[in-house]
């Protein structure tokens, strides 16, 4: 025989003697040296690759130093290290550069490396010693590289033989776990963790998933001191941040390579070390679906773990976790056979023709049978004919192959009532497998069969909803995949209550819609809205004498028993839900329909809510008329066809807060404006009292409106002085004449509105009132520019004696300068107290006077609205001594607070002056209240003098009442030599006016 073949013999012999691995291997590596022919040197290693390393483990002849440092060998470090990262064989006549491992003393020799490898993967290296400058023969080389490939085919076997006795080992050790659950899972756990000690770790433990973040030890092997106080997590706190956290957190393997470097290992690596562990591993453990806990593992060298160790041990790990599973399982199995005559599942035996010889007593709670009377019958007498023969025929192939059939059966009860079983039906075996007869188990879950089906339904329905809104067919799409849960009803039918309040069939499942279609119902009609109870059964004896007082036509609807459902929100009623029987209905079904009843109700008053949003959106919430929303929205369309009249009408009585104080008439009002409009006319409210009239037609049309208005009107009970104090006025701008646009015929109607409400009544938009309106806002925008610049002008006029014209002291006047001319103080005063500016430039003015010095005590006019305003006194205390006096009018001792201003002003040491007296309504009490120092009559009277006798009455009745009041009289207006003559005649001292000195700038 060849020396080749018969050392390949002799190789795969030794390695298939039952011994351990190791031993196989050091044999063969035995047998290789003693081979003379080979040419080796009787010296050698044999390495296998662990984790990321080459681990030692058989070896001849080699020097101590050299054990020592070729334990472990890291990839593609020295000689073996490069043939195991290269998976190429390797030979050396001599030591080289490249032998990077060496001692002193090293003897000189040669090498021939091979890889141990199956295919691309290198399980390890076969190191053999030659002599210096020894080569091997072609012949020697091809039978180490076939002895290198046998190595690898052990190696190999070794591995699966070893990965299926560990897998097999923890298999047995389930199927030998006591039945008691609890005593089971810990005796298998406990099994697990001392199988993997004796496959070489130096610990293994199991720990489970504990409340508040912690890791619970429950079963271990191995090194257990280890355990002895240690803090592990599955939170994100440092102490989860190990394998066994990671692994229960994350829900897959977590390998530490290395403990000495990793730094997530912090917490343990001392006391790891301590114990010699070098890396460790986690698996985690599913258990029905969840992580219950992890299987932890330690080893003394790095690295040890490779991919087809974690591959194994993730096996395991999963294996372990379906053995939790099993145990859970059998305990409650072992339970159920203790307890199987008391259990709510029903259970069933048959002999091979299906003929039943046992049932335990749940069958009759469950299908209305009593035990006995199914002794000999067969299950057909449970049959529904719900399931077609194509399930049946599933069924009988299943168990004719010896296999389990599992699935939900629609069986029908005793007494008629379809019901859902959950059912398990597996052949039965006697001894030597031979079949016996059938087993079938049922689980009633008709409530959770007809409760999901719903449920689903609803699901689908309210994803639809969300996307699309509520629809008829939406409703129709619902009823029917609902109708498949609800056991033994035959139909569904919708009922919605419309705008009218009559109901109408929106959608039916499994009734004819026809004799129903397009029929609107009172609610009379539909007498399950009126029961006590919003949800029930129709049925009985009340049900029947309520069903014979309906119409024939109506009477269908009823017809047989069957449950309704009242559809509210809010305590009124949206609908009406019926459920027609074509069966007894249990009271599961009624469960589920009452849940379908409550998701509808649910989806409806969204639907009302989203309406009624929607609808205010658009409408006033009290009155329900379109707001200025939908005007905005409707007029685009409208305006594109023919001529219309845009309005902007109000009752200034009924503005504002007044619309809610009498409302009643304002709901009058209202009906009367609609009587007064046509068809395709629009009307919308704007705001209390205040619409916008949208009228096909022209000027003729809003003349009718008006007309109309004004004649129901006086149809109206007003209250005393009713009609004046309403006083509607109507703006109207014209389409296409005034504005192409809704946003231009609002702008041209409004500026019309301004002029109604001068007289009330109707007033049409003309250009004049634009080129108002637009000289109006120039002037706002020169005021505002000026108080933010240098625009106004401070002029003076004085303050005279009569007898010799001499000023006694001066009253500044504000004036606008645009462009070197003075714009009147008519075009820009009134338009200032309108808008409120009044008082930015009485404040204005105020501030200049602390750089105004003119050698005259000085008179500063200040608005009513600039006396309400509280800066006024923080910028008066600012010109405390100054020869300054402050001249109000009549209208502002009419305001509120106005009284203690002035007693304000006059503590601050200014004088008081009550101008344009004789103009308003000032009560003699205002004089003697308010602590005026000046009465100034106002040029009125002055300008009567010679020509109105009243006139000089007033005056000479003024003078007499400033003298008995100790207050200085000032005449105003004198512009004549005349006027100068007769008040100093009656005895006036003091005077303003053009003839004693006109305003001019200071």
């Amino acid at each position: 025989m060849p020396e080749r073949l018969r050392l390949t013999l002799d190789l795969a012999q030794t390695l298939l003697r039952p011994l351990p691995l190791e031993e196989r291997l050091q044999l063969a590596l035995d047998s290789l040296l003693r081979e003379p022919w080979l040419t080796l040197e009787a010296k050698g290693a044999l390495f296998l690759m662990k984790g990321g390393r080459l681990q030692l483990v058989a070896q001849r002849n080699l020097d101590e130093p050299l054990q020592r440092l070729c334990a472990q060998v890291p990839l593609g470090q020295c000689l073996c290290g490069q043939v195991a990262q290269e998976g190429a064989p390797l030979e050396l006549s001599g030591v080289t550069e490249a032998h990077t491992t060496r001692y002193p003393g090293m003897p000189p020799h040669g090498h021939a490396i091979f890889p141990i490898a199956a295919g691309q993967r290198v399980l390890g290296v076969l190191n053999l010693y030659l002599a210096p400058g020894q080569a091997l023969s072609p012949e020697a080389r091809l039978a180490l590289e076939e002895a290198a490939g046998l190595l690898a085919l052990a190696v190999l076997r070794e591995r699966a033989e070893r990965a299926a006795r560990v897998l097999h080992r923890g298999a047995r050790l389930a199927l030998e776990a006591p039945s008691d659950l609890d005593q089971a899972a810990s005796a298998y756990l406990k099994g697990l963790c001392a199988l993997l000690v004796e496959e070489g770790y130096l610990l293994a433990w199991v720990g489970e998933k504990g409340p508040g973040g912690r890791v619970v030890p429950r079963e271990a092997a191995g090194a257990v001191g280890y355990l002895e106080g240690l803090a592990v997590r599955h939170d994100e706190t440092p102490e989860g941040q190990g394998p066994t956290g990671r692994a229960i957190r994350e829900g897959r393997p977590q390998v530490l390579r290395d403990v000495g470097e990793d730094p997530r290992y912090g917490p343990w690596r001392l006391r790891a070390q301590a114990f010699g562990f070098a890396s460790s591993a986690a698996f985690p453990l599913w258990v029905e679906g969840e992580v219950w806990g992890a299987l932890n593992v330690y080893a003394a060298e790095p690295d040890a773990f490779d991919a087809e160790e974690v591959a194994l041990l993730e096996d395991l790990a999963g294996l372990a976790g379906q053995a939790m599973e099993r145990i859970r399982s059998y305990a409650r199995a072992y339970q159920l056979a203790q307890v199987v005559e008391q259990v709510p599942e029903s259970i069933l035996l048959t002999d091979r023709q299906g003929r039943i010889f046992y049932a335990n007593p749940a069958v009759e709670a469950v299908t209305g049978y009593r035990p006995e009377e199914l002794l000999g019958a067969t299950p057909r007498v449970f049959k529904s004919g719900l399931h077609p023969p194509e399930f049946y025929q599933s069924l009988w192939r299943t168990l004719e192959g010896g296999g389990t059939f599992q699935a939900l059966f629609l069986n029908r009860r005793k007494d008629g009532r379809l019901i859902a079983e959950q059912k398990i039906l597996a052949p039965l075996y006697g001894p030597g497998r031979k079949l016996e007869g059938y087993l079938a188990t049922s689980r009633l879950v008709t409530r959770e069969y007809a409760l999901s089906r719903v449920q689903a339904a609803l699901l689908h329905f309210n994803q639809r909803f969300l996307r699309e809104g509520f629809s008829p067919g939406l409703a129709l799409a619902l009823l029917q995949e609902a109708r498949e849960g609800l056991l033994g009803v035959g139909g569904l039918a919708l009922f919605l209550k419309g705008l009218d309040g009559r109901y109408s069939m929106v959608a039916a499942s499994g009734l004819e819609l026809a004799p129903w279609r397009g029929r609107t119902f009172p609610a009379a009609e539909l007498y399950p809205l009126a029961l006590p109870a919003s949800q029930g059964r129709l049925e009985g004896e009340a049900h029947r004498a309520l069903w014979e007082g309906l119409p024939p036509e109506v009477q269908g609807l009823f017809q047989g028993e069957g449950l309704y459902a009242r559809l509210e929100a809010g305590g009124e009623a949206l609908g009406l839900l019926l459920a027609r029987a074509q069966a007894p209905l249990g009271p599961e079904v009624e469960e589920a329909f009452r849940l379908l009843a409550s998701g509808l109700e649910m989806v409806l008053a969204t639907e009302e809510e989203r309406k009624r949003t929607v609808f205010f959106t658009y409408h006033d919430p009290q009155t329900h008329l379109p707001n200025r929303l939908l005007l905005e929205e409707e007029a685009p369309a409208l305006l594109k066809e023919g001529s219309w009249v845009l309005g902007l009408m109000e009752w200034q009585g009924l503005l504002g807060e007044f619309w809610q104080a009498h409302f009643s008439l304002a709901r009058a009002l209202l009906a009367a404006l609609r009587s007064c409009l046509e068809f395709r006319d629009r009307f919308y409210q704007l705001g209390p009292g205040s619409f916008a009239l949208l009228l096909q037609g022209g000027k003729e049309v809003a003349l009718r409106v008006e007309g109309c208005l004004e004649r129901a009107l006086k149809g109206l009970p007003l209250p005393p002085g009713g009609a004046a104090w309403l006083r509607m006025a109507l703006g109207v701008a014209l389409f296409p004449e005034d504005g192409a646009s809704l946003g231009e015929l609002l702008r041209h109607a409004d500026l019309a509105l301004a002029e109604a409400r001068k007289e009330g009544g109707l007033a049409f938009f003309n250009p004049e009132l634009a080129r108002a309106h637009r000289e109006r806002q120039d002037t706002l925008a020169l005021l505002s520019a000026a108080l933010e610049g240098e625009g106004f002008r401070i002029h003076a006029q004085p303050i005279a004696e009569l007898e010799s014209g001499k000023p006694v002291a001066l009253e500044l006047l504000l004036r606008l300068e645009v462009e070197g001319r003075l714009v009147s103080a008519g075009t820009f005063i009134p338009l200032a107290e309108e808008t409120g500016l009044i008082v930015e430039m009485d404040l204005w003015l105020l501030n200049r006077l602390r750089e105004l010095d003119l050698g005259l005590p000085l008179h500063l006019n200040l608005s009513p609205k600039t006396l309400a305003d509280p800066r006024l006194l923080e910028t008066a205390a600012l010109l405390r001594g100054r020869p300054l006096e402050v001249e109000v009018t009549e209208y502002s001792l009419a305001q509120p607070g106005t009284r203690e201003v002035l007693k304000a002003l006059k503590g601050l040491g200014f004088g008081l002056a009550l101008d344009d007296f004789g103009q308003g309504y000032a009560s003699m009490n205002a004089l003697v209240e308010n602590p005026f120092d000046a009465l100034k009559v106002d040029r009125a009277f002055t300008w009567g003098i010679g020509q109105n006798p009243k006139a000089e009455a007033v005056l000479r009745a003024a003078l007499d009442l400033a003298r008995t009041l100790g207050l200085q009289a000032v005449a105003e207006g004198v512009e004549t030599e005349e006027q100068r003559r007769w008040l100093l005649q009656v005895g006036y001292r003091l005077g303003q006016g053009y003839l004693l000195g006109r305003p001019s700038a200071v």
